[in-house]
């Protein structure tokens, strides 16, 4: 099993001097580490590897440096492409998690233990995530707040919620 994560995708240069834009970075990941190898590429499988030289990121973005990629026209030849980190590369933010750990977590009621549905989608909304629960009947929304996510475990694919007065009547 793999154990590299899609960090972000390349979508242009930045100067004349190779460095590259990435953009929908996962608001888990806060930074990556530098002078490590990476790979770039369509898939994980796609790719090539590169040494990663620099990182910074900026809200959702980042910029990147690669080791041998001195021009925007070879950084051009880049856009387009996956960057792929190792997770023991990546600096995580503390109780957060990238959308591909939760897709497929069982989701269980943290008073019966009965499963109530599993997690089919993901999104990032202003105030707080919302991850969707799909049951047998319909696709629930599930508000990122403490009030309703108990416990996550990731090993395990197992989210315990309280279900509040409501909470399975938001059918989506």
């Amino acid at each position: 099993m793999s154990e590299y994560i899609l960090v972000g995708v390349i979508v242009k240069t930045k100067g004349y001097k190779g460095e590259m834009i990435v953009i929908d970075i996962p608001k888990a990941i806060e930074s990556v580490s530098s002078d490590i190898d990476v790979k770039i590429g369509y898939s994980e499988q796609f790719s090539r590897m590169f040494r990663l030289t620099q990182f910074k990121r900026y809200q959702k973005n980042g910029n990147l440096k690669l080791k041998g990629i001195e021009s925007d026209t070879d950084a051009n030849s880049l856009r387009e492409h996956g960057l792929f980190v190792l997770k023991s590369d990546i600096n995580r933010r503390k109780n957060t998690y990238i959308d591909h750990e939760l897709a497929g977590c069982k989701v269980y009621n943290i008073h019966t233990n009965e499963l109530l549905g599993e997690i089919v989608d993901i999104m990032e909304l202003p105030a707080n995530d919302v991850w969707v629960m799909r049951t047998e009947n319909a696709e629930i929304p599930l508000p990122v707040i403490d009030d309703v996510i108990k416990s996550v475990d990731i090993e395990k694919k197992e989210i315990k919620i309280e279900l509040m007065d409501g909470l399975m009547d938001l059918e989506m």
